[in-house]
């Protein structure tokens, strides 16, 4: 009898701790797009802007486990592009927005009231995003992973714009930050320029992305590759063209879906 009562508890216990977050977060560094994936699911897509060269934005596998709201900013001490900025306290024109998000040691992802400056690389290594669209994306955050301040709490938080408030995530959300420039996706091929100058664009690269999008090996024509490349070249910003349109005779491999 006892034992029953102790595995009915344990049972009670561990259907009350709640589910790991199934929410993740994947940003490519030359689309200055960041996605919300639940699961393989895409949730939202949102564009920002990354660091400028020679303030390139980190890439990798991180999480993020906290968040600030109305966060206040103090220039970083031994930063050149810092000197002569002032401490600046909550508030519209501060420079990390309504809220920002850890996942690493002075790198967030954050708001700004400079939304002109989104998609485009603009930042000292930050993710920046409009305000609107980090707020709606901490929301999410603050749904699907455990924190320690109620997703209802918000609304009164944004209100008190001058006080600043933490926020933990028990379940932190995973977030791999990419550096692709040729992206295949939905039937298209794009290639975005390679402003850190990482030597990314090439044939191999494109292959590479169409392999890993599921198109057959022997179906690739590196001449109609080559083609592309000289126009992303010529061009001053990103090259976009339909699959059917740029490599003929391009076949899905058995068994692949559309993305």
């Amino acid at each position: 009898m006892k034992l029953s009562r102790l595995l009915v508890a344990f049972a009670f216990s561990a259907a009350a701790v709640p589910a790991a977050a199934q929410l993740r977060l994947d940003l490519n560094i030359p689309e200055n797009r960041l996605r919300v994936l639940d699961g393989d699911s895409l949730v939202r897509t949102y564009r920002v802007s990354v660091g400028t060269p020679g303030h390139d934005t980190p890439d990798g596998s991180f999480t993020v486990e906290r968040a600030e709201w109305n966060p206040s900013w103090r220039p970083p001490a031994d930063r050149e592009w810092a000197r002569g900025k002032e401490f600046m306290p909550p508030g519209p024109n501060n420079p990390m927005g309504r809220v920002k998000l850890f996942f690493m040691p002075l790198y967030y992802i954050h708001g700004t009231p400079d939304s002109a400056s989104i998609g485009q690389p603009a930042s000292h290594g930050c993710v920046r995003m409009r305000n609107r669209d980090v707020v709606e994306l901490a929301r999410l955050l603050h749904e699907h992973a455990q924190p320690t301040v109620a997703p209802a709490e918000i609304d009164g938080i944004l209100r008190r714009s001058s006080t600043t408030r933490w926020s933990s995530f028990r379940a932190p959300v995973p977030l791999v930050i990419r550096y692709d420039p040729v992206v295949v996706e939905n039937d298209e091929v794009r290639v975005y320029p390679d402003f850190y100058n990482r030597s990314r664009i090439h044939t191999e690269g494109v292959i590479q992305a169409l392999l890993a999008a599921g198109y057959e090996a022997n179906s690739i024509d590196r001449a109609q590759i080559r083609a592309l490349l000289q126009r992303a070249r010529q061009a001053r910003g990103p090259v976009t063209a339909k699959l059917a349109d740029a490599f003929t005779g391009l076949r899905r491999a058995t068994g692949t879906v559309d993305r």
